[in-house]
């Protein structure tokens, strides 16, 4: 077994005093980027629909074309994805859904159905954005990067993706050793939570990659980058021992600048990883893994979520089978997993669940789906504190989701489908459901310690 030790991604890097935290907060502060105006029109402890034709908040509908995420699905553009056969013009002439070569057995709406996260890039227009990507083993073999403005509430195609492929480019049989497509673009897999998004780079960052789709999909432990300045991918270093199969979790550790990962057991994961951006290496590969450590909790690592809370420098896992919560040390990330005792509106926890970090809080968030509306924060000490913050006027944004949409909803997903924006004057989590529902957005109250 390859055992590699943490250390820091850039050698200046160390464990931080108190006068750096201050600094740090400020700096981040900073960086906040500005809240859109529809936050104000808000009450905290509430569910609201921000986009589609329907928005809450007074608001108007969404402009056409980009009102849903299936709005800007690829294979609906005729120059894009013409019609190859007589049978297929037929299908278009009677109005039923374009096929395409890289559709697999779901389809677009599989980036939202099949197991697949998103993050928020505070970086990528002026409130930030909701990016996804995804689709993955046999659902969706699509590599097209959408996003969600906030400010503009607009949904649109940022990549196309590999869309010039014949049949035989796509799932069983094609064979891409460095998990990319002939463009550059990733195949799709599940992507679970293992992506995360570094504000400094303005990266979106996957930590797997796939080598084949279809139902007998390969993984490989190769970490791809999509940057949200040139709208280009590039990919780290394959990993030469870690299996990050189906089922694993990560966090983004900006003060070290490591994507923490861990694996799930699903296809023999075994291990808990970090992995670092910087750095270009001489085979055009870029960043470096940074620590591998056994799988910290086998049998039991399926579909948990993980958080770093930076005020504690702790590692949080929400471990669904023993309903508790863990702390890792990630600077000891040798050590066992430490159990924390929890007290208050603890729910049960579920898998597919979502855990966060809110800046003006200085709390972390949890967050599944089966609670339909209800939003708690953990406040971490020497206990976990558990609060419901959810009004009882809230709208059930799950039930309000599944009411909309034409697809064949995964209720219980969530992921990192639930993120929180952090602006200046408030955080607003954001939550998105199915291609063709809204957007969904929560104003998280300030609360006394």
């Amino acid at each position: 077994m390859v055992v590699l030790a943490a250390k820091p991604c850039y050698s200046s890097i160390s464990r931080m005093n108190d006068q750096q935290d201050r600094s740090l907060t400020a700096g981040r502060a900073s960086l906040l980027p500005e809240a859109p105006s529809w936050t104000e029109a808000m009450a905290a402890g509430c569910w609201y629909r921000i986009s589609g034709d329907q928005p809450s908040l007074n608001l108007p509908p969404t402009p056409l074309g980009s009102r849903y995420l299936i709005d800007t699905d690829p294979a609906h553009e005729r120059l894009l994805n013409p019609a190859r056969t007589l049978k297929e013009r037929l299908r278009r002439q009677l109005g039923r859904n374009w096929a395409s070569p890289w559709q697999g057995k779901s389809g677009f709406p599989a980036i939202t159905e099949a197991w697949n996260s998103a993050v928020f890039a505070s970086r990528f227009g002026t409130s930030g954005s909701m990016v996804v990507f995804g689709g993955g083993h046999n659902s969706y073999f699509g590599s097209s990067v959408h996003s969600f403005d906030l400010a503009s509430r607009q949904w649109r195609r940022l990549t196309d993706g590999y869309v010039s492929g014949t049949p035989n480019a796509y799932g069983e049989g094609a064979v891409y050793p460095n998990a990319v497509y002939p463009d550059g673009s990733p195949l799709p897999p599940h992507t679970y939570d293992y992506v995360q998004y570094d504000e400094q780079g303005n990266d979106y960052i996957l930590l797997k990659g796939q080598t084949e789709l279809g139902p007998n999909v390969k993984a490989v432990a190769i970490p791809l980058l999509f940057n949200l300045n040139t709208l280009t991918w590039r990919r780290g270093p394959q990993h030469p021992a870690a299996i990050l199969n189906s089922g694993g979790f990560t966090t983004w550790d900006a003060t070290r600048r490591y994507l923490w990962g861990h694996s799930g057991d699903a296809g023999g994961g075994n291990c808990f990883v970090a992995y670092c951006p910087d750095g270009m290496n001489a085979d055009g590969t870029f960043g470096s893994w940074q620590a591998f450590q056994p799988n910290k909790m086998a049998g039991n690592a399926d579909h948990n979520s993980m958080q770093i809370e930076p005020d504690a420098d702790v590692i949080v896992v929400a471990a669904h089978a023993q309903n508790t919560l863990y702390t890792i040390r990630p600077d000891e990330p040798a050590r066992a997993l430490r159990e924390i005792h929890s007290t208050g509106d603890m729910p049960k926890l579920m898998q597919y669940a979502a855990l966060e970090y809110s800046t003006k809080l200085r709390k972390l968030v949890y967050y599944a789906s089966t609670d339909r509306a209800q939003v708690h924060v953990i406040s971490l000490d020497k206990v976990a504190r558990w609060e419901n913050i959810t009004s009882v006027q809230s709208l059930d944004p799950i039930e309000h989701a599944r009411a909309a949409t034409n697809h064949r909803p995964s209720i219980e997903h969530t992921f990192g489908r639930f993120r929180i924006a952090s602006y200046e004057s408030c955080d607003v989590a954001i939550l998105l459901r199915h291609v063709d529902s809204p957007v969904y957005a929560f104003l998280l109250p300030d609360l006394e310690d």
